[in-house]
């Protein structure tokens, strides 16, 4: 199992890998540290280098130029959770979506639940939670809401139409 590290001009970003996979991404190396020993209890997470095709589509990204993330996931969640952050992946570079949205095109009304549901996302960035807005919020991230406009910012969304519409 093996963790690599991106330096983005936002700050470290930490990666962690199971079997060629990525199962866990964030700006908080605690964080991912906590989660992972809860999924992987055993496992011992050897500092690699990242590859060179993923050094490439971070250095894409954080160029701000629209990528989508094509990367081997094992995404480590609840049905529903899987559900939602399929779609939230779909979500292209530069636009944003709603949770009610994502709820509808699941066919229930459980806005709170794909909240929820984003806010567990285990891989942020890659599977692009912080293209999720509150209907009438900025909504919630879990690296924080200033990380969330600068991503949003780095993607040229444009906020007002959202909160001022």
């Amino acid at each position: 199992m093996d963790q690599t590290t991106y330096k983005s001009p936002l700050g470290p970003l930490y990666l962690w890998w199971h079997q060629g996979r990525l199962v866990y991404a964030s700006f908080d190396e605690g964080s991912g540290a906590v989660w992972l020993k809860k999924r992987f209890p055993k496992a011992h997470w050897e500092p690699r280098t990242l590859e060179k095709r993923y050094q490439e589509d971070l250095d894409r990204y954080f160029r701000g130029e629209k990528i989508q993330f094509n990367w081997p996931l094992e995404l480590l969640g609840t049905n529903f959770q899987q559900r939602v952050w399929r779609e939230i992946a779909a979500v292209p570079h530069g636009q944003v979506t709603t949770y009610k949205r994502i709820a509808e095109a699941l066919g229930t009304r459980a806005y709170r639940a794909v909240g929820q549901a984003a806010g567990a996302n285990p891989v942020s960035v890659i599977v692009p939670c912080h293209r999720v807005l509150g209907t009438h919020s900025f909504g919630g991230y879990g690296g924080g809401l200033n990380l969330k406009r600068l991503l949003l910012e780095l993607e040229s969304v444009t906020l007002a139409p959202y909160f001022f519409a």
